[in-house]
């Protein structure tokens, strides 16, 4: 059985650029992960994608494949995401931060996985509100980020989509409706 989607750390200009781009709608999820164990000032830096051939998502692939608990060392983890978790992938992720204490997850995600359903509006709310586990919407300074931390070489930044500030406004507006239980 193949696992295609684990990744070295660098991604290509166009997988970024195509996946991450609030504007389009790609049908696959891409995960940039950056991981801190302890106090350390080393990130370990990965990257995957939704696992079609197994049917499997990125958020789950990532927790149940690629991470690996050291001891009980506090860890933080930063999950640069295409497409905001599905229903069932926020429910993975509090099941794994409910059984690993130590670690925290900080979200931020490009696009919002079908934003006008009750049970993506449910599984967020629910998601948002466990502990070890913020979500926002990637800003400006995250897309700058990941195109330098997750492009091989030296790369100017050169990701600028037309209407770019006006797609993340709207999509940071929508996630804030979305998790305080607004309507819009």
């Amino acid at each position: 059985m193949k696992a295609p989607q684990a990744r070295c750390m660098y991604i290509s200009k166009w997988a970024l650029r195509e996946h991450f781009d609030p504007r389009e709608y790609p049908r696959e999820t891409y995960l940039l992960c950056e991981l801190e164990w302890g106090r350390s000032s080393n990130f370990w830096q990965h990257w995957v994608r939704n696992d079609n051939d197994n049917d499997r998502h990125a958020e789950e692939y990532f927790l149940e494949n690629i991470f690996e608990p050291r001891n009980n060392n506090f860890c933080n983890i930063t999950w640069y995401l295409s497409w905001s978790p599905c229903p069932e992938c926020c429910q993975v992720i509090q099941d794994f931060l409910e059984t690993h204490h130590n670690v925290n997850i900080d979200i931020r995600v490009a696009r919002l996985y079908y934003s006008d359903t009750a049970r993506n509006h449910q599984g967020l709310r629910e998601l948002d509100s466990s502990q070890g586990v913020t979500i926002d919407v990637m800003e400006e300074e995250d897309y700058e980020y990941c195109w330098e931390t997750f492009i091989a070489g030296d790369v100017s930044y050169d990701f600028t989509p037309v209407d770019y500030r006006l797609a993340i406004w709207r999509n940071r507006l929508k996630l804030r409706t979305i998790l305080t239980g607004l309507h819009y």
